[in-house]
């Protein structure tokens, strides 16, 4: 670290870095379908342990409110935490059971339903849209929606003889949908492993930063890990506390209100609630195509609901639950939803606000108190140098330090000779004037 501070501190070392930098950014931007393919393979290669990780930290919010609240009264640590893994996985486990018991079959009786009845949406829909033609006819309004929906028809069924036809397609699919279902078995091996092990993990990573860093530093990085770490879960637990809210509130309206496919549609907008920003917006928008098929007045329904709920929800609910914990602009939120999506997909989206919340203390803490110090030590730099610099002016205007030096007795006798009172000066004798005697030459 101190070379690497050396070096910096000298114009070369800075200079040589940047290029050395701009030559790697070079590279990367003119080879970028090879540095692609090579993230894409790493991300293949890493991708059940990523998963596994993900995992085993949604897991350990469990862990850590049974470890901490629930069995606190337990004095025996390790045995305390054991029990809190178990019952943690067991909870998991039921819920996991409740959801293929109970959910799983009404969202496939859904799907089912929804897929025989295709021709009689269709059909709907035709007839609908001849009526408002119609309608618009009486005003001088030429819609042609029969074109609208003959197209429409004409995309759709070649849409599906192409999927039906292409073998290549379909396999790709199941190929693509076995490995994500390989993964994610991987990662929920990996989980158990991981949480079984974190204290072991810990303590080895906590001995590596002992002695790497200095005593100062290791407090500052264990704060900064800490905070990080409550944001996170806090984030992401409280999201799925509120996404099963939102989707449990959207099922007794839905229930209420006698409107049909209420599994399917209160899961969709659960799950999409966790999806900040644009998760309630598309939600919304999935429910309401389901319901228009069956009776366009029980999508006008789910959207008025909608809306009011997800306002009560960003005003009062979200302000509750996380407070200023984020304390980011809208639109940076939005742009580092957009990228996270771009870069890591629905995991990105959901992690992309926390992680540019942990940035953001980074960037106020540590960068801009750094920079600040940067910028007065430069300046004290430079106003030592401009002290040392021989001025334009010529000889006259050499500085002190080039003058030779002047023993304090001879500046003392000086002063005192200038501070004496001076004596009147004596009159000089009066001398006679020889005559001259010359007398002038004939």
């Amino acid at each position: 670290m101190g070379r690497i501070k050396k070096a910096l501190s000298n114009r070369w070392g800075a200079y040589t870095i940047a290029a050395i930098a701009g030559v790697v950014a070079y590279l990367i931007f003119n080879n970028l379908p090879a540095v692609q393919s090579l993230m894409s393979r790493a991300m293949d290669i890493i991708s059940p342990i990523l998963i596994g990780a993900i995992i085993a930290y949604l897991v350990d919010l469990l862990v850590v409110f049974f470890d901490k609240k629930a069995f606190k009264k337990i004095e025996h640590a390790k045995f305390r935490y054991a029990l809190s893994v178990v019952v943690s996985i067991i909870v998991v486990l039921l819920v996991l059971g409740l959801f293929f018991w109970l959910v799983l079959p009404e969202m496939i009786s859904s799907i089912t339903h929804f897929m025989n009845n295709t021709q009689n949406y269709a059909t709907n829909i035709e007839d609908k849209l001849k009526d408002l033609d119609e309608f618009a006819a009486k005003y001088g309004i030429h819609l042609n929606t029969q074109n609208w929906t003959s197209n429409l028809k004409e995309q759709a069924e070649a849409m599906i003889a192409d999927v039906s036809h292409n073998l290549d397609l379909a396999m790709s699919i199941l190929t693509g949908v076995w490995n994500v279902l390989l993964n994610i078995f991987i990662g929920v091996i990996l989980s158990v492993y991981f949480i079984a092990g974190k204290n072991r993990l810990f303590r080895g990573i906590d001995h590596f930063r002992r002695s790497l860093l200095t005593e100062e530093q290791y407090k500052k990085h264990t704060d900064f890990l800490k905070r990080s770490n409550a944001i996170f879960s806090k984030y992401i637990s409280y999201t799925i506390l509120e996404a099963f809210g939102v989707g449990l509130c959207n099922a007794l309206f839905m229930l209420i209100a006698g409107l049909p496919n209420v599994v399917l549609i209160s899961v969709i907008v659960g799950f999409t609630n966790i999806l900040p920003t644009f998760g309630p917006i598309v939600g919304c928008i999935m429910g309401a195509f389901v319901l228009v098929l069956e009776d366009p007045m029980y999508a006008v329904a789910f959207v008025i609901f909608t809306c009011i709920l997800q306002t009560i929800d960003g005003y009062v609910v979200k302000p509750h639950l996380f407070g200023d914990s984020m304390g980011l602009p809208a639109f940076i939120s939005l742009i580092s939803i957009i990228i996270g999506g771009k870069l890591f997909g629905p995991i990105g989206i959901l992690i992309s606000i926390p992680f540019t919340a942990v940035m953001a203390i980074l960037y106020r803490e540590s960068l801009i108190p750094w920079l600040e110090k940067r910028k007065k030590e430069r300046m004290a730099e430079e106003a030592r140098l401009k002290k040392k610099a021989v001025p334009a002016g010529g000889p006259s205007e050499i500085p002190e330090t080039d003058a030779p030096a002047v023993p304090e007795a001879a500046v003392e006798q000086t002063k005192a000779d200038a501070s004496a009172p001076k004596a009147p000066a004596a009159k000089a004798p009066a001398q006679k004037k020889k005559s001259s005697s010359r007398k002038p030459r004939n």
